[in-house]
């Protein structure tokens, strides 16, 4: 098989922050490279759900038309649309309709649970909204490396060595709570700086606005006529 540069220098960054030998291929037999396997599906999409719902990577950003499924009779009244979970979703971050400009205001929604014990799991989440066709901002489960940002590395590899450090380090628990200490510190830098970058997004957006405003209309600009530059993402779970 061949080599995976990314994926081997993200499990050697977890090796060294636990202290361990480091691995030459992330496909060989020794223990550091199975358990590095073992927790990387594990690490890598808990970093990408971990982000902020208003400011999440962008390489695993996508917007996702929806396909409507069978509504259920116990949800008459409540929504009007169900709506399947997208496949390669690991999370909904906003619902909007299809055809809306960038900055269209996300709209109401939950997640449920549809039992049916002969499906897939994934197959039993339910999207529930009040508007037909949908569209769905989710995270994405991104697999190749090459795309990823130095900080994403960086937090992955934080988050590998927490999952590994047990069977590792043979139940160290100082060890194990040292290393979480440090990702939730270099969580919270990366939170810093990403609120900043979209800081300087929202800026940019409301300075072209402005632009617009005073090269078409301004009579607009003088009342604030400006085009929206950021809506709140919400979903009625976080209302109630």
């Amino acid at each position: 098989m061949p080599l995976e540069p990314g994926k081997l220098a993200i499990f050697n960054m977890a090796l060294g922050f636990i202290g361990t030998r480091t691995i030459a291929s992330p496909n060989e037999e020794t223990l550091e490279a199975v358990q590095c396997q073992l927790f990387w599906d594990r690490a890598r999409r808990s970093v990408l759900c971990d982000y902020p719902r208003d400011h999440p990577w962008p390489f695993a950003w996508q917007r996702i038309q929806l396909a409507q499924r069978v509504f259920p009779e116990v949800y008459d009244g409540v929504w009007k649309y169900c709506y399947g979970w997208p496949n390669e979703a690991l999370r909904i971050i906003a619902i909007h309709n299809p055809g809306k400009g960038r900055h269209d205001r996300t709209l109401p929604f939950v997640v449920r649970n549809i039992e049916n014990s002969s499906a897939p799991i994934v197959a039993n989440q339910a999207i529930f909204c009040d508007i037909s066709p949908a569209q769905a901002e989710c995270i994405v489960d991104v697999v190749d490396e090459r795309v990823y940002d130095p900080l994403f590395t960086q937090l992955v590899s934080r988050k590998l060595a927490c999952y590994i450090a047990i069977p590792l380090l043979k139940n160290n628990q100082n060890k194990v709570q040292e290393l979480e200490q440090l990702y939730d510190v270099a969580f919270q830098k990366a939170n810093e700086q990403a609120v900043q970058e979209n800081l300087k997004e929202d800026l940019r957006q409301m300075d072209d606005g402005r632009r617009w405003a005073d090269d078409h209309d301004p009579w607009l600009l003088a009342r604030g006529g400006l085009p929206p530059t950021r809506w709140p993402l919400y979903n009625v779970e976080e209302t109630e």
